[in-house]
């Protein structure tokens, strides 16, 4: 699995060397694989100046130290650019911000999106809102294999230019401190707090994930994710509205989730799924009470209506919720779709019911996006 480490870079690029060594000298060493540096134009000129030239640069100084498997190839600076493309030179007005928060989240967007990946985000360096931006973007997008950090200094090497890391032996390395006391780097303490936070990802809309939906928006959208849930269901337009999404939905999957619906409504118990091939013929009529609805007088011909000659059996019971979840997962994502799932409660003797309540279910007139309410 690939290993990344993601830092803001601002006026004490240290913080990038301190991280990176605190994480290899760990008991459960962190080796990056990538080291991605998002800064504006004033931390990438520090950051290029004090930590990647070849030879003075302090990160490959670092590597060489400790014999670290980071190649030149794998350090990416990723400046922050504003909305008319431009690198920001410092992050200082609210524009500033707000271009910054939806580069940082993009950043944190696309590093998560590949499942054989772990991503290790620094909330050291950097302005203070550049560090909530990337904490927040952690927990929307993290997985479990991600990790969100602080590094931390012994006091008397704070605030020191010229610290970047401990020496690896003593006398190899003597800095002055604020005080203008000369101090051995050798007797730095350098360790790496981790910092708990809530994952988000599985309850968040696939096009929240995959899209490049901006800061502002992002934060909307995961407020919707988690607002009470809300089912309408309209049988003329065949869609349906689960929270803010309008999904169309086949006839005969719109009919389970109706069929479903309308058993919440009249306060009737959760089924049991038919068993031993005997279809169930007080499921059919009233599931195609429903369909009818939906599709109007049924010929002959109709594949729904002749695979319940029978009564409804287990095969069609299955398929059809398995196949209504599966649509609703992608649109909403598998946490989403949740509320408006069939749920099967118990064990032995399973039975399955829409676990909306009936205040949260009403049939009507489901307006597609850009329709005038």
């Amino acid at each position: 699995m690939k290993r990344i480490l993601v830092c803001m870079t601002g006026l004490s690029p240290q913080v990038v060397t301190e991280t990176l060594y605190a994480l290899v000298t760990r008991k459960d060493p962190f080796y990056p694989d990538e080291v991605w540096l998002a800064s504006s134009v004033e931390g990438r000129d520090l950051a290029k100046k004090a930590l990647l030239e070849r030879e003075s640069g302090h990160l490959w100084r670092l590597v060489r130290d400790f014999s670290l498997p980071l190649a030149p190839k794998n350090i990416h600076l990723t400046p922050l650019l504003g909305r008319d493309g431009k690198i920001l030179p410092d992050i200082r007005t609210a524009r500033d911000n707000e271009d910054a928060a939806d580069g940082i989240l993009n950043l944190v967007r696309k590093l998560t999106a590949d499942p054989e990946t772990t991503v290790h985000v620094s909330l050291s360096g950097g302005r203070k809102t550049m560090s909530f931006y990337a904490g927040y973007a952690l927990s929307l997008f993290g997985r479990l294999q991600d990790r969100l950090s602080h590094v931390l200094v012994s006091p008397e090497f704070e605030f020191c230019p010229d610290f970047f890391y401990p020496a690896r032996i003593p006398g190899e390395q003597r800095v002055q401190n604020r005080w203008g006391e000369w101090m051995d780097t050798f007797d730095a303490t350098v360790t790496l707090a981790e910092i708990p936070f809530v994952h988000l990802r599985s309850s968040l809309p696939p096009d929240l994930l995959e899209g490049t939906v901006g800061f502002s928006e992002s934060v909307r959208l995961a407020q919707k994710a988690f607002q009470s849930p809300e089912l309408i269901i309209d049988l003329r337009q065949k869609r349906i509205r689960a929270g803010e999404k309008v999904i169309p939905l086949p006839p005969t999957q719109l009919a389970f989730l109706a069929w479903f619906a309308r058993r919440v409504l009249s306060g009737l118990p959760p089924i049991a799924c038919p068993k031993g091939g005997v279809g169930n013929e007080e499921y059919a009529r009233e599931y195609l009470r429903v369909y009818q609805e939906i599709v109007g007088e049924m010929g002959g011909a109709d594949r729904t209506r002749n695979n319940l000659v029978n009564g409804m059996e287990q095969e069609f019971f299955e398929q059809t919720a398995s196949k209504l979840h599966e649509k609703l997962a992608r649109v909403m994502g598998k946490g989403g779709s949740r509320p408006y799932r069939i749920e099967g409660t118990g064990t032995r003797h399973k039975t399955y019911a829409l676990t909306l309540s009936s205040g949260q279910i009403r049939f009507g007139r489901v307006l597609s996006e850009g329709e005038e309410r």
